[in-house]
């Protein structure tokens, strides 16, 4: 593991390469870290990770690779807890508005970083508010939900879609705000490497599981 503190490591543009981690067993997210990812997204929204996973996994991972924790939603409580475990930040789903982004700093209170997530129209519109909130540690979106939003759901490829996600991102350059973005495979997380994004997550835990034992059986029976 790199010694340059992740916060340092992201403000200076480093490709740090993560996957989701949604099944909350330590063993995962052990097995996962080993394999050399810069950093792993710990899910709370879609995933299994509450304040007591998180810290079961964290200790488990003895710091060997940082994490950032992605909490269900933007309730003050839940990021205090959340940032209580000593993850190296929390992503914070659907932040619209600067408005929201400003709560969620608050909350935070410091305890790591902050990474909120433009998955919507109405983010993608306040998306320059959003990038100069100061305690605002990089913007990170989510396509699934943005294709949504933009009513195109899954249409990775639409103008719509890739109109809106250059948009964010020019803006989130002019703001010095580092991007971050999940795709499924490296193939689709590398087109977005040209426009500034270097917060990369690519692949889930789940997935990953499912390809190696259909690689496995596949060997196995051809």
């Amino acid at each position: 593991m790199s010694q340059t503190p992740f916060r340092d490591r992201l403000r200076a543009g480093e490709r740090l390469l993560g996957t989701l981690v949604q099944i909350p067993r330590p063993e995962v997210a052990v097995r996962l870290a080993g394999q050399g990812f810069d950093w792993l997204f710990l899910d709370g929204e879609h995933g299994g990770f509450g304040p007591a996973e998180t810290s079961r996994t964290l200790a488990a991972l003895k710091g060997a690779v940082p994490c950032l924790l992605r909490v269900p939603f933007q309730d003050p409580a839940v990021l205090d807890d959340a940032a209580a475990c000593g993850a190296a930040g929390l992503i914070v789903p659907h932040v619209d508005t600067a408005a929201q982004a400003e709560a969620a700093v608050r909350a935070v209170r410091g305890r790591g970083l902050v990474v909120v997530q433009a998955e919507s129209a109405e983010a993608a519109r306040n998306i320059a508010a959003i990038a100069r909130v100061p305690g605002v540690d990089a913007v990170f979106v989510g396509p699934y939900d943005l294709s949504a939003s933009l009513g195109i759901s899954e249409q990775f490829s639409h103008p719509a879609l890739l109109d809106a996600v250059a948009a964010i991102a020019r803006t989130c350059r002019e703001a010095s705000m580092p991007l971050g973005i999940f795709r499924m495979t490296a193939e689709e997380i590398r087109t977005h490497e040209e426009d500034g994004f270097t917060l990369l997550a690519t692949g889930l835990d789940g997935t990953l599981l499912e390809a190696g034992a259909r690689a496995l059986l596949g060997g196995l029976r051809s």
